[in-house]
């Protein structure tokens, strides 16, 4: 009985690090797709909103994140645009409905001036 409580302790410790490693993982996937689709395009072009929601969607869909049309949301507000993708991992799922999910979310914006340029250069 002792051994088979510490067995479900050690497997719970293995699938709460697998849940923790596969949220990050996806954070910085989606947060590094916002940013690559900003580097996309040249100073002096025009964004359209449509064609950077697109690039997130097709990206994080190739990489198995199933986002959709309503988890990104690219407005283009004065002489920003902000593009903020809001998604959730499922940690637990009984009879096909999640039970537990961890929140996620990334909020990106750029200026006309910083178009074209990396934030971390």
């Amino acid at each position: 009985m002792r051994m088979l409580f510490w067995l479900l302790v050690v497997l719970g410790l293995c699938w709460a690090f697998y849940v923790g490693a596969m949220s990050v993982w996806q954070y910085f996937h989606v947060a590094g797709t916002v940013d690559e689709a900003f580097e996309q395009r040249t100073i002096g072009q025009s964004y359209d909103t449509r064609q950077l929601r697109d690039h997130v969607l097709r990206v994080t869909n190739e990489a198995g994140i199933p986002l959709t049309e309503r988890d990104v949301n690219v407005q283009k507000v004065a002489d920003q645009i902000v593009v903020e993708a809001v998604w959730s991992y499922p940690v637990l799922i009984f009879k096909g409905e999640v039970v537990l999910a961890v929140p996620l979310s990334v909020k990106r914006q750029r200026t006309q001036s910083e178009m074209g340029r990396s934030p971390y250069r």
